[in-house]
């Protein structure tokens, strides 16, 4: 019912500036796994080691009316491999009781859908 799987995903991220791109990277994290593991809840991402595989920095003049104020604008980008302890919780295996009730206007009137 409950697994532990150890794995790596690969995420990347854009940002104004070093710590931006390295947050979105990593908020990406969740996203990949919960394309990758569909049918699973996931109780908890424990990251282990994290790469940086690919990390650059795009720099660029930008100008107010293409001659005036000239500054030095820079974005990054950085690709980040991250090994990752996943706790995944399988919706399929856990049985559920069911319980069949009255279907009469009183019940949902007082608010009694589920039993105490």
């Amino acid at each position: 019912m409950k697994n532990v799987i150890e794995t790596k995903v690969r995420t990347e991220g854009k940002g104004d500036s070093k710590e931006k791109a390295l947050n979105i990277a990593l908020g990406n994290i969740q996203k990949k796994v919960m394309k990758d593991y569909k049918g699973n809840m996931i109780i908890r991402i424990e990251p282990i080691d994290v790469d940086v595989v690919e990390a650059k920095e795009f720099s660029y003049i930008e100008r107010f009316l293409f001659f005036f104020f000239p500054r030095k604008r820079s974005k990054y980008s950085v690709v980040l491999d991250v090994k990752i302890n996943l706790f995944l919780l399988n919706i399929e295996e856990i049985n559920f009781n069911k319980v069949e009730q009255k279907n009469n206007i009183k019940s949902h009137a007082m608010g009694s859908l589920f039993p105490k």
